[in-house]
Order: C-alpha cells, then sequence, then structure tokens
C-alpha cells in the first residue's frame, strides 16, 4: 500500500509575534481569528448601508449628520471590539489613539492581519494541483 505524505505538501504556520505600534502580539490565526474578523467586516458593511440607501438624499439635514455619525460611531466601534478579542482588552482604543484616532487605520490594520492570516496555510504547490482530484463531502462545509 502507498503512503501519501500530505505533510510534505502542506505548511500550516499560524502562530505568529506580530510586532504593532511599538508592541509585540502573540497571534493565533485560526477559526476565532477569521470569524472576529469577519464579524466585524460585516458590522462594518452594515454601518455603510445607511449611507447608501436611496432616500439619503431626501432626509433633512439634521438627519443625515446623524446617520454619517451613526455610521463612523459603529464602524470605528466594530473595529475597536474586534482587535480587542484579537491583541488583548483595550488594544482597539490604543492602536485607534495610536494612529491618531483612524478609523481607516484600524481597517488597514485588520486587514493587514487578515492578509498574513491566509499565507498562514500555504499548499506548497502552486494553485493546489495536488490537492485538486481531492473533495470535500457534500454537506461538509470548511467554513465557519
Amino acid at each position: 500500500m502507498s503512503v501519501i505524505d500530505l505533510d510534505k505538501r502542506i505548511k500550516v504556520d499560524n502562530k505568529v509575534e506580530v510586532k504593532l505600534a511599538g508592541k509585540t502580539y502573540k497571534i493565533v490565526f485560526d477559526d476565532n481569528f477569521q470569524k472576529t474578523v469577519a464579524k466585524a467586516s460585516v458590522e462594518v458593511m452594515n454601518g455603510l448601508k445607511a449611507l447608501d440607501d436611496p432616500n439619503f438624499e431626501n432626509k433633512e439635514l439634521a438627519t443625515q449628520k446623524k446617520d454619517v455619525e451613526n455610521t463612523f460611531t459603529s464602524i470605528k466601534n466594530a473595529a475597536i471590539s474586534a482587535l480587542d478579542k484579537l491583541l488583548g482588552n483595550g488594544e482597539g482604543k490604543r492602536l485607534y489613539k495610536y494612529y491618531n484616532y483612524s478609523t481607516d487605520a484600524l481597517g488597514a490594520v485588520l486587514n493587514a492581519l487578515n492578509d498574513e492570516a491566509t499565507k498562514s496555510v500555504e499548499v506548497k504547490e502552486k494553485k493546489r494541483k495536488a490537492l485538486k482530484h481531492m473533495s470535500t463531502p457534500s454537506g461538509v462545509s470548511m467554513r465557519a
């Protein structure tokens, strides 16, 4: 009988140290990490829906201002909450202050972490040709 050694093809290096804003964090790019980032993304998208409302222009100026304020607050809070879960309690606010109160910077941090998480599991062959013949059994999802 043949033995197929997938350990030679698949590299999982999902425990990392990340230097960020003058501090080093130990992070595991696991399912909990992925779920936290995905939930933050959903919260950001939902926050932006208020500004995409086709009736936004028809609203009174005071209501428009309130919607914009609520949207920014919601997005900022989602990013801070996600970073607290990923890096430790209080770290989201610390980073917000460190990056001069920029919600965009927090989003960039989350995106950069997510990019690194994607790289943490790699198949050592172009486009996973070696695993192309393998499939997930029906009814089983690899995503949470």
